[in-house]
């Protein structure tokens, strides 16, 4: 008897650690499926937002060619609302004549920045101050509006909200200007200077310009 009732004991064990391990395993099991519904669920609330946002800049250009306007057909094929380019196709475009007289060269940096160090033609609108000042200071007829600032933050802000302003020609300046790679002007540590544009874009070393320039 005391045999079998050892025998018993031990099957009891094991029949409890059994159950205990497919408790355990059930139980990490359902976690990992409450898991992915949470997941799930997440991605599914987001997805209107997301498609809100695939389709806003294709309703932007909707209106802007129903009014008239000419629209890039670049973006309206990425679903994009402004160009980017970088600071050297901007300076590439900025020597072709026939493109210069279309080009609005806007800085959106500070008085304090834009006086120590700009690019030359720029008109100095601080991001802050553009939704009171773009109506009457940027040209609705600009060919190209080129936006830049120190590092790129404040400039792609800038190109949201006037490509969402009947701005059908925006382009946003990647880099700002730490890598723009022609002449510059300005008042650097009391000496003003200015370097002259010629047929060859000059080259200016960006970690010169990212050593006075800040986002």
């Amino acid at each position: 008897m005391d045999g079998i009732g050892i025998l018993v004991g031990g099957a009891g064990l094991v029949i409890a650690g059994v159950a205990l391990w497919v408790t355990r395993r059930t139980h990490r099991e359902l976690s990992r499926v409450k898991r992915e519904q949470y997941y799930i669920a997440q991605k599914l609330n987001a997805l209107p937002g997301k498609i809100e946002s695939a389709v806003e800049p294709l309703r932007i250009h909707t209106a802007l060619l129903a009014r008239g306007q000419c629209v890039s057909d670049i973006l309206i094929r990425r679903g994009q609302l402004y160009h980017e380019i970088s600071g050297s196709e901007a300076a590439q475009l900025m020597t072709q004549p026939s493109t210069t007289k279309g080009v609005f060269l806007l800085d959106v940096r500070t008085n304090a920045e834009f006086a120590k160090q700009r690019i030359p033609g720029a008109k100095l609108i601080p991001v802050e101050d553009l939704e009171m000042r773009h109506r009457t200071e940027i040209p609705a007829g600009a060919e190209k509006i080129f936006v830049y600032c120190a590092a790129g933050d404040r400039s792609r802000l800038a190109c949201d909200f006037l490509s969402r302003q009947d701005y059908a020609n925006v382009y946003f300046l990647k880099d700002g200007l730490q890598g723009w790679p022609g002449p510059v002007e300005g008042d650097q540590m009391g000496t003003l200077i200015q370097i002259a544009s010629t047929s060859k874009v000059p080259s200016h070393s960006p970690s010169t310009m990212s050593s006075s320039a800040h986002s």
